[in-house]
């Protein structure tokens, strides 16, 4: 393990000097300690939902930075904003936002900060991990947002960012906490908003029934009485983002993000249905990586369920021939929109 360079002061004064260089909107920092209020939250949600135990279990390992890694001493978190990219028109009605613009693409100018941030703490001696760590919390924390009901992470721009979270084994000075939250007292909008009430209240939710989790985290089709409030969101969802009066007008549009206008005219409904395994795997896969090279059924599956709710009679011939489809699931979910159309 190294020995970083330089006092405590002159390190924390240098981290964030750089990451205002490499372009984050805010950079905190603060102690590797565990989370005890993520897992107050967790347990809630569990008592709540015991039938979305299991996906809430499954985080328990994000509250404790040493057991990812034992040498951790501090977290540095910084902010990123997604919210500032030009948007085809089309897509943004069936995908969440910021898998559109995703900063985890090898060709975005956010991927090559964190390769640039991360050789630079190097350089200072600092041993640095990325770990799998609650990175709203973690924000909260270092002091660079607070919670909005909805559960996304607010700052100046609303919540259309991202957080990256870094672990190092120097202490460094570490910023305030913010608590509390920016939502006015009565507003409920994301709560009213939400299609498959996900969110049953503020600050919680049932990811179980969240549409994110139900367009691309599964081994099977949506519960049937789901399938219409999901409407036509095929990857991820952005309902709750959308109504917040936070968010409105925080939306740029200012620059332009790599490659997408390349690949946007094959996200509609009808050519993802008609994709075939070897498209899917060189144009889409790599992309939108959450649903596996194998599971081209889920992204023809979504489209039938999103073509239903479309309400565009011109779907309906591909909805009859996909009944008799080779795959069950896909054969399965087209029967489900020939009788939601009627």
């Amino acid at each position: 393990m190294t020995k970083a360079i330089g006092s405590r002061e002159q390190l924390t004064a240098a981290i964030k000097q750089k990451a205002h260089e490499l372009g984050y909107a805010s950079c905190g920092i603060t102690d590797a300690s565990p989370f005890p209020e993520y897992l107050d939250a967790l347990d809630r949600r569990i008592q709540r939902y015991p039938e979305s135990a299991r996906l809430y279990e499954e985080l328990r390992g994000n509250a404790y930075p040493k057991k990812q890694v034992e040498w951790a001493e501090s977290a540095i978190v910084c902010v990123s904003r997604y919210g500032k990219y030009r948007l085809p028109e089309g897509p943004a009605r069936y995908f969440g936002k910021t898998y559109l613009v995703d900063g985890r693409l090898p060709y975005a100018a956010e991927y090559r900060a964190v390769g640039a941030f991360e050789t630079f703490l190097k350089a200072l001696g600092l041993s640095v991990m990325v770990p799998r760590l609650t990175a709203r919390w973690a924000a909260t924390r270092a002091g660079l947002g607070q919670f909005g009901k909805n559960n996304f992470i607010y700052a100046a721009g609303g919540s259309w960012h991202s957080i990256k979270v870094w672990l190092v084994n120097e202490a460094l000075d570490y910023d305030a906490p913010l608590t509390g939250s920016p939502c006015p007292d009565r507003c409920t909008r994301c709560v009213d908003a939400c299609p498959t009430h996900a969110l049953e209240g503020p600050f919680t939710m049932n990811y179980g029934r969240c549409i994110s989790h139900l367009t691309f985290h599964q081994t099977e089709l949506p519960p049937e009485d789901l399938r219409k409030p999901m409407g036509t969101w095929m990857y991820g969802c952005d309902v709750c983002q959308d109504v917040c009066p936070l968010n409105h007008e925080k939306w740029e549009s200012a620059d332009e993000f790599p490659q997408l206008d390349e690949v946007a005219h094959e996200l509609t409904l009808d050519h993802l249905f008609k994709m075939t395994q070897p498209h899917y795997e060189r144009m889409i896969q790599p992309r939108f990586w959450y649903i596996a090279k194998e599971a081209l059924w889920i992204w023809k599956s979504n489209a039938l369920r999103a073509m239903a709710n479309s309400g565009d009679a011109g779907y309906h011939h591909l909805i009859k021939e996909a009944c008799n489809d080779p795959d069950e699931h896909i054969r399965q979910m087209a029967r489900w929109a020939e009788q939601s159309i009627g």
